[in-house]
């Protein structure tokens, strides 16, 4: 492990602004996909590729990471992710084959971000894992509810376009910020834990930190995805599940507060893993029953938003402290965010397909609680072991 070094206030504020660009040019879409679907003359349904695309490449380029990483330098890959991502963006205003161009590129840029974010924390600030991802987890909440609540109004008030626009300038700003940190030197050992090649694929505790992310993801990003028509159905306006939409975004920016601090000085945290998968099978448990209250849903996405965010927060976490180097943090989190993402794509649509089919929500829901199940499961496996890699 390298020599921990006293770092500056762009270290600081540039972790803090990549946690906001993880999500904000993503999460703000489904806000205006009406917006831009009016202007390219087709139904705002056909515009699902635009939020879902993202997750895909969070999934297929996830492995590659490592590679390049080891090759440039975390701070360098990072630099060029930002300078790729704000092309990216920007690109999506321009056409509509553009529009998808860039969503494309935007997804593969913000990948590296994913991956790195908890490689860079362990190899720079190895004593503040907890700190550190409190605030880019906090950035990314906090930035997908004020990018999800805002992007609305500002592009019925200008347009789509100009909306994108200053997502792209806050990337840009990101960018700016971050090239301070390209002077920091890179660590001076060459230790052999350094140099030798982990091997994820083959290692059953990275497989099971794996299945605990990637199949939490699949139930928060299906929740997402589904929470809003669920509530409709049983008679909420659309206006309303809009508003709990936006709740279940904006609190998650309490588990950043006190899960990573909690991880750090827990030796086991299988009561946070328990508690953020017990908080999620009784939020959508709740759904089985169909009551047409606001203040019931309510209840229900205040639990979920802050269950799921436990949940995320504390796996980001546990990259770093199941790592004893940043080339391990690297291996694992590009291994399992590969997978993860791929599995978290797959949610929505399945269930989707068995409420069609079933007609009812019921199935999904049945589903989404075992599922729970299973990623609690291979959580508490997981602390077994202190370490992910014995060496």
């Amino acid at each position: 492990m390298s020599k921990v070094r006293r770092q500056g206030i762009f270290f600081v504020l540039g972790i803090f602004l990549l946690g906001a660009c993880m999500r904000t040019p993503i999460t703000s879409i489904p806000s205006i996909v009406s917006n831009i679907a009016k202007t390219i003359g087709v139904q705002p349904s056909d515009l699902g590729i635009l939020t879902t695309l993202p997750l895909v490449c969070f999934g297929l380029f996830s492995s590659i990471v490592p590679v390049i990483s080891r090759k440039l330098g975390n701070e360098i890959t990072i630099a060029g992710a930002l300078a790729v991502l704000f092309i990216g963006s920007y690109l999506r205003i321009i056409n509509v084959p553009t529009l998808f161009i860039g969503t494309l590129i935007v997804g593969i840029a913000i990948t590296f971000i994913n991956v790195l974010l908890p490689a860079i924390i362990t190899e720079v600030t190895p004593n503040k894992i907890g700190t550190m991802t409190s605030v880019y987890t906090f950035a990314l909440a906090l930035s997908s509810a004020i990018g999800a609540g805002f992007s609305s109004p500002l592009a019925k008030a200008t347009s789509w376009q100009f909306a994108i626009q200053i997502l792209s300038l806050m990337v840009f700003a990101t960018f700016i910020l971050w090239l301070p940190n390209l002077r920091r030197k890179a660590p001076a050992t060459t230790a052999k834990s350094e140099t030798v090649k982990v091997h994820p694929w083959t290692n059953k505790n990275a497989w099971l930190i794996l299945i605990y992310f990637g199949v939490s993801s699949l139930v928060f990003y299906t929740l997402v995805a589904w929470l809003p028509t669920i509530a409709i159905g049983v008679g909420i306006s659309e206006t309303n599940a809009s508003l709990l939409a936006g709740l279940f975004q904006f609190v998650s920016i309490i588990p950043p507060f006190f899960v990573p601090g909690l991880a750090v000085r827990m030796t086991n945290r299988s009561p946070i893993i328990i508690a953020g998968a017990g908080a999620t099978i009784v939020g959508v448990f709740a759904l089985l029953f169909p009551i047409n209250s606001i203040a019931y849903f309510i209840v229900i996405n205040t639990i979920l938003g802050i269950a799921t965010a436990t949940t995320f927060t504390l796996v980001m976490t546990l990259f770093g402290l199941k790592t004893k180097t940043p080339s391990q943090t690297t291996s694992l989190s590009g291994m399992a965010q590969s997978v993860g993402y791929l599995l978290a794509s797959v949610g929505p649509v399945l269930t989707g397909t068995l409420k069609n089919v079933t007609g009812s929500w019921h199935a999904s829901e049945i589903f989404i609680i075992i599922v729970s199940i299973i990623f609690m499961t291979a959580g508490v496996l997981a602390e077994k072991n202190k370490f992910v890699f014995n060496s």
